[in-house]
C-alpha cells in the first residue's frame, strides 16, 4: 500500500512540473501542444495540415509550434465561433432569412452539413409553420 501512494505522489509530481514547463516555453513540440491543448497528437498534426495552426518542420521528427500561435488559434476561433448572437431568435423572419432547403441548394450541401454549421456556430434557427428560418445574414457570413 505504501509503495502504491509514493508512486502516486511521484507521478503527480512529474506531471505538474510537465505542465509548468510546458507553460515557460516559447516554443513547443508536437507532444507539448497537445499536453498543453487537452488534445491527441493527431488532432495537432491535422491542425498544422490544414494551416489552421502555425508550426515550423525542422525536419520529418521535429515540428515546433509558437506558444503565441496557440494563443491566436483560441483567440481567433472564439471570436468565429461566437459571432452570432443566439437571442436573436426574434429578429428572424421570412423576408430576412432561408429555409432549410433553400440553404442547402443555394450552398450545396446537405440537410446535416447545414445543421452542424448551425450548430457549431450558435445560428439561432426560428420554426415558422412547416419551414425553419435561418438568417440569410447569418449563413453569408459563414460561406463567404
Amino acid at each position: 500500500m505504501k509503495k502504491i501512494e509514493t508512486s502516486d505522489i511521484e507521478t503527480k509530481s512529474k506531471i505538474s512540473n510537465y505542465v509548468v514547463d510546458v507553460n515557460s516555453k516559447d516554443f513547443l513540440t508536437v507532444n507539448e501542444a497537445s499536453t498543453l491543448l487537452n488534445m491527441s497528437s493527431k488532432t495537432v498534426y491535422r491542425l498544422i495540415e490544414q494551416k489552421e495552426l502555425n508550426a515550423f518542420n525542422f525536419s520529418v521528427r521535429k515540428t515546433l509550434i509558437r506558444r503565441k500561435d496557440i494563443d491566436s488559434y483560441f483567440e481567433n476561433n472564439l471570436i468565429a465561433s461566437d459571432y452570432v448572437n443566439p437571442n436573436r431568435e426574434n429578429e428572424i423572419n421570412r423576408d430576412n432569412s432561408y429555409t432549410i432547403n433553400e440553404a442547402i441548394e443555394k450552398f450545396n450541401i446537405s440537410n446535416g452539413a447545414l445543421y452542424n454549421i448551425i450548430k457549431k456556430h450558435n445560428i439561432p434557427k426560428k420554426k415558422s409553420g412547416k419551414y425553419t428560418l435561418v438568417k440569410r445574414e447569418d449563413l453569408n457570413k459563414i460561406f463567404q
